[in-house]
């Protein structure tokens, strides 16, 4: 009975210090490197692939996305609906993101102590591109528009560098639609997405400004 209660008050002491660990590790990150390995390197890479839901259906999705100290860069995704007979067939969007919270974040010492409330806010961004798009019967890039996106990227890692769960949603308006005085037409023509996924990002040395 008494090594029962040994062994049980060992287990509940042991839980108890790793759950403390836990609890005071981030806080002792956050305390070094509040960039949280972001500056180790000047390009992030953040290959990934999920599913996007759009007015028009959903679709599996890869996306890859290149980025200057995690503040700004390019982004590319693809979507297949592998039916050709449906509409759009086929979509890659291109353009330019902007995460402007970070470096106000780490120059103005504003963290919140925890690296991945930290990392979620750093990653809100702002992104305008373009899409080309296949509709049943036509040409890849028969159809082509503009696309503009907010998104938000939550590490499963306390650091930069890791896996992520990303959000990234928007409007899409096709240059067809853009152009209608009235801004009317059919509604293949407009749509709103929401792209979930996960996404690997890897922090290297490129450097880019030297």
């Amino acid at each position: 009975m008494i090594d029962r209660r040994a062994r049980a008050v060992w287990r509940l002491g042991a839980v108890a210090l790793a759950m403390a660990l836990v609890a005071w590790a981030p806080r002792a990150r956050a305390g070094g490197d509040t960039s949280y390995g972001r500056v180790e390197g000047d390009l992030e890479l953040a290959p990934g692939a999920g599913v996007t839901v759009a007015s028009y259906g959903v679709r599996p999705t890869l996306d890859l996305r290149a980025r200057y100290l995690s503040m700004a860069g390019v982004f590319v995704s693809y979507e297949d609906a592998l039916q050709r007979a449906t509409d759009p067939a086929r979509l890659l969007a291109t353009g330019v993101e902007l995460r402007p919270l970070f470096v106000v974040r780490w120059l103005q010492g504003l963290e919140a102590g925890r690296p991945t409330l930290d990392l979620l806010v750093d990653s809100f961004g702002l992104e305008l591109g373009a899409f080309f798009a296949q509709p049943p019967g036509g040409a890849f890039g028969a159809r082509m528009g503009v696309q503009a996106a907010l998104g938000l990227e939550l590490p499963l890692f306390a650091h930069a560098e890791g896996l992520f769960l990303t959000a990234h949603g928007g409007v899409r308006l096709s240059d067809r639609w853009v152009s209608e005085a009235s801004f009317t037409g059919p509604e293949r023509e407009r749509a709103a997405f929401l792209t979930l996924g996960l996404a690997w990002h890897e922090i290297a040395y490129a450097g880019i400004l030297r």
